[in-house]
């Protein structure tokens, strides 16, 4: 299967095809070098049979998600579980706690000590001093 967007381009491209066909020098292959797409000239030659696949590149060739007999895609986590407590017996009792508390988190996770702050905080910048207007003028003092 080929994206509609490269569809799109490939027959837009098409419509160049008799002024191409007249001139084949001044197609310039841009849509072939740019985009790995037939262009014009190429194009050309299957005005009545149909665009090989080998000439679209294949990043415009997508998958397709079509039922392949497949019911449920099967996911399981016990190869994970199994690992994680091996690796658990292997850590000392330092490394059992952490990890306890890690799984916790996860499966507790509205349990967990995290709160929002309790203010807004103002992090724009430094406190400003108050200052008197003629010390933040940029006039040049006249008195040189």
């Amino acid at each position: 299967m080929v994206s509609s967007y490269a569809l799109n381009q490939i027959a837009t491209e098409f419509e160049r095809v008799h002024y191409a066909s007249k001139n084949p020098s001044r197609c310039g292959c841009v849509f072939r070098t740019t985009h790995g797409l037939p262009c014009a000239c190429e194009l050309s030659k299957y005005v009545i049979g149909t665009i090989p696949l080998e000439t679209i590149h294949m990043f415009w060739q997508r998958l397709s998600f079509s039922d392949q007999g497949l019911s449920e895609p099967q996911v399981s986590i016990t190869e994970e579980m199994e690992t994680i407590s091996k690796r658990f017996e292997e850590l000392d009792a330092c490394g059992k706690v952490t990890l306890k508390s890690k799984l916790q988190e996860i499966t507790y996770h509205d349990l967990n000590s995290i709160c929002p702050p309790p203010k807004e905080v103002n992090t724009k910048g430094a406190q400003k001093k108050p200052m008197i207007k003629h010390q933040r003028s940029t006039k040049r003092d006249t008195s040189y």
